[in-house]
């Protein structure tokens, strides 16, 4: 991203400054705050691309105003880092919740922000960075073939039975499963781990599909992003057509499935967009036909 810009809130003025100096080299414009209420202040304000913040601050830690965002749906969406230098599992579960990245502060903590850093706004910074190489290096054994990478998709539903269904099916497919029960969450959580495809429900207590996808297409990231609406057909209505056409050009939505969901329909609407195992998919179609 060009003329990305990054807030950083650290209250120890030294490691602001290392961090301010290292993230001025990738080529980004940075703001920096002392504590968390000067630090949401500049995100309201400012519009950072994304945010780093220190969770132990005076004046509102980080993790409270990654969650005052969360909560508050005029902060426009932007990607957050949480830093610390503790490892507790309460605080690394409080992140996970809100679907915010998790760094700690220790003697590897820049290799893993500058990557989550150049991944979140689109850096190519391979040059910036260059390893020292010994002058012999020993010959090495051939690299193992990688792993196979599973198809990675997040589903978002308010309903939590819904949401188990489509974990265990979609799992049974070899596909690497991501849930959300709100839009907000859903962001955060697609900020942090990219998937491949969304499947969102429209309708959510907190923030429709409608209000996920507009949020979703002002990031720049995911604006030809995969998305599969589900919309539950109310007694009596017929299909809204004008909705439908509306989704499809303004928000680019890629299928509207009805809700009660036929699964071999949305296993066919997936498959547009991402590799599914054509034995795997076939038996589980004839699963669910017996």
């Amino acid at each position: 991203m060009v003329n990305a810009t990054v807030l950083l809130a650290d209250d120890d003025p030294d490691c602001l400054k290392l961090l301010t100096l290292r993230c001025q080299s990738l080529g980004l414009r940075v703001l920096t705050a002392t504590d968390g209420l000067d630090a949401l202040t500049s995100v309201i304000r400012d519009h950072p691309d994304l945010l780093v913040l220190d969770i132990n601050m005076p004046g509102g830690d980080g993790l409270s105003v990654a969650e005052k965002m969360l909560r508050d749906p005029k902060i426009p969406p932007t990607p957050v880092v949480l830093c610390s230098g503790g490892t507790d599992d309460v605080t690394i579960g409080r992140c996970k919740d809100i679907g915010a990245h998790y760094v700690n502060k220790g003697s590897e903590a820049w290799a893993e922000l500058r990557s989550i850093i150049c991944r979140l706004l689109d850096i190519d910074a391979s040059g910036s960075q260059r390893a020292s190489v010994p002058a012999a290096t020993p010959v090495a054994a051939p690299p193992e073939a990688p792993a196979a990478v599973l198809p990675k998709v997040l589903c978002v539903d308010d309903d939590d039975d819904m949401l188990r269904v489509l974990r265990l099916r979609l799992r049974a497919c070899g596909i690497n499963v991501l849930t959300a029960t709100t839009a907000m969450q859903a962001l955060w959580i697609a900020m942090k781990e990219m998937p491949d495809v969304i499947v969102t429900d429209y309708r959510m207590p907190e923030g429709s599909g409608e209000y996920l996808l507009a949020r979703l297409r002002a990031v720049p990231a995911f604006k030809n992003l995969p998305v599969i609406l589900l919309t539950a057909a109310s007694a009596g209505m017929k299909r809204d057509f004008a909705l439908e056409r509306r989704f499809l050009g303004e928000y680019r939505v890629s299928a509207f499935l009805p809700k009660p969901l036929r699964f071999t329909e949305l296993l066919d609407a997936l498959a547009r967009h991402i590799e599914i195992d054509a034995q795997v998919s076939g038996k589980a179609k004839m699963l669910l036909r017996q």
